[in-house]
C-alpha cells in the first residue's frame, strides 16, 4: 500500500517572516502544510546524544524520552541517554547501582518512573535478568527473582498492564519462541520478583521475535514479525482479562518486521520497518474498530527507510530515533506532529473489530 502523496501548499515571505510587499528583501518560498495535516520533521538537539544506534529502547516517562542500549553493528551500549524534549537537550545519565550489560533487542518497559529491562544479547550472549532502572535516583537493581522465569532471549516483546509486566515470544538463538510470561512490577515480602508462565486458550501465534505488541484497553495486539524464515503479517488478539486469543484477518494482509507500533486514540500507527523484501519509511494506520489499513497524506521531511528503531509518543508527537537501513545505522531524531490526530487518546471506549 504505496504512502499517499501530495504537493503541499506554499507561503512568499520576506526576510524578516513576514508576506512580501514592495520594497522589502526578496521573496523566499517555503511549504507549508494545512492546519490539520501530519508533518514529519528533523529534529535537532543539543547536549550529548547517542551514538548511531539500531535495537535501542525508547520510552517516555513525564517530559523526558529514555534511550537505552543498543548497538551500531559493531559495538553494543549500556549507557542511558535522556531528551528533556521542552529544551531539546540531550544528556547521558550517570547511574548508579548493578552493572547491566550492554545488549539490544532486550525491552524496557516503563512502569510509573521505573524501566524494566529484560533480557536481548551482546553477540552470541542471549540474557534473561531483569533489571530496574529507577529514573528518579539514577540507580540499576538487578532483580533477585524466584520460582521459573522465561529462558534468555531477544526480539521478544513487553508490556504494562494491572500491576504486571507481561512478556511474549522472542528468539533464543536457535529457535523463535512464543511463550507468555508476566512478572509482578513490585517485589513480594522478601524484595523478590515473582514470575509466571501464562496459560492461554484460543490458541497462541505462531512463534516470532521482531514483532510488536501493543496494549489497547485490556487486549494486546500482536502483529507481524519473523521466525527466521518468514515475515508475517498476521494480528493476533490476547484478551488480558479472559486470557484467550483471537487471530483476525485484515485484508490486505501487510507483512512488518522490526517497525514500530504506537497507539494513537482507535487508531495502531506503524511505522517503518522491513516487508520480507525491503526496508519502508512508511506510516500505515490500523483503524482498530473497523479492522481495515488506512493512509493519510502526511507532509515534511520523512526519514529515510529503516527498520530495527524506536518509536514513542510524547504530547501530540510521535519520536523516532536511530535504526538501520541495511547499510547504515542512524542516529538521527525525528517527529510526527499528528496535528488534528492528537486528540485521538480523548475518544470514547470502543471495540476493537466492533464496526467491522
Amino acid at each position: 500500500m504505496p504512502q499517499q502523496t501530495q504537493q503541499p501548499q506554499y507561503r512568499r515571505t520576506g526576510s524578516n517572516g513576514a508576506s512580501d510587499s514592495a520594497g522589502e528583501q526578496p521573496a523566499v518560498i517555503e511549504p507549508r502544510a494545512p492546519t490539520p495535516a501530519m508533518y514529519w520533521s528533523q529534529k535537532k538537539a543539543w547536549g550529548t546524544k547517542p551514538p548511531k544506534v539500531r535495537s535501542q529502547t525508547l520510552n517516555a516517562i513525564g517530559s523526558h524520552i529514555y534511550v537505552f542500549g543498543g548497538w551500531n553493528n559493531s559495538v553494543c551500549y549500556n549507557d542511558v541517554y535522556v531528551l528533556d524534549t521542552e529544551a531539546m537537550f540531550w544528556s547521558r545519565m550517570r547511574t548508579t547501582g548493578d552493572q547491566v550489560p550492554p545488549c539490544r533487542a532486550h525491552t524496557s518497559t516503563a512502569v510509573g518512573h521505573r524501566l524494566f529491562v529484560f533480557g536481548g544479547g551482546d553477540g552470541t550472549q542471549y540474557f534473561s535478568d531483569l533489571y530496574v532502572l529507577d529514573t528518579k535516583s539514577c540507580v540499576w537493581t538487578r532483580a533477585r527473582v524466584t520460582g521459573a522465569s522465561p529462558s534468555s532471549r531477544r526480539t521478544h516483546t513487553c508490556f504494562h498492564y494491572n500491576g504486571y509486566v507481561y512478556l511474549f515470544g522472542g528468539g533464543d538463538g536457535h529457535r523463535a519462541l512464543n511463550d507468555l510470561w508476566r512478572v509482578r512490577a513490585e517485589p513480594n515480602a522478601s524484595g523478590a520478583y515473582e514470575w509466571e508462565e501464562v496459560e492461554t486458550s484460543g490458541g497462541r501465534p505462531f512463534p516470532r521475535g521482531y514483532h510488536t505488541s501493543t496494549l489497547v484497553g485490556n487486549q494486546v495486539v500482536v502483529f507481524g514479525g519473523s521466525d527466521g524464515q518468514e515475515c508475517f503479517g498476521d494480528t493476533s488478539l490476547l484478551n488480558l482479562d479472559t486470557m484467550e486469543w483471537t487471530h483476525v484477518s485484515i485484508d490486505p494482509p501487510l507483512t512488518r518486521l522490526a517497525h514500530t507500533a504506537t497507539l494513537v486514540g482507535m487508531y495502531l500507527f506503524v511505522i517503518c520497518g522491513h516487508d520480507g523484501s525491503d526496508y519502508s519509511n512508511q506510516v500505515l494506520m490500523l483503524k482498530l474498530d473497523t479492522l481495515r489499513w488506512e493512509t493519510r497524506t502526511i507532509y515534511g521531511s520523512a526519514p529515510a527507510p529503516r527498520g530495527y528503531h524506536a518509536c514513542t509518543l510524547h504530547d501530540g508527537r510521535l519520536f523516532l530515533h536511530g535504526g538501520y537501513n541495511g547499510q547504515e545505522v542512524f542516529d538521527d531524531l525525528y517527529t510526527l506532529d499528528l496535528s488534528s490526530y492528537s486528540y485521538l487518546p480523548q475518544v470514547p471506549e470502543f471495540v476493537i473489530g466492533c464496526h467491522r
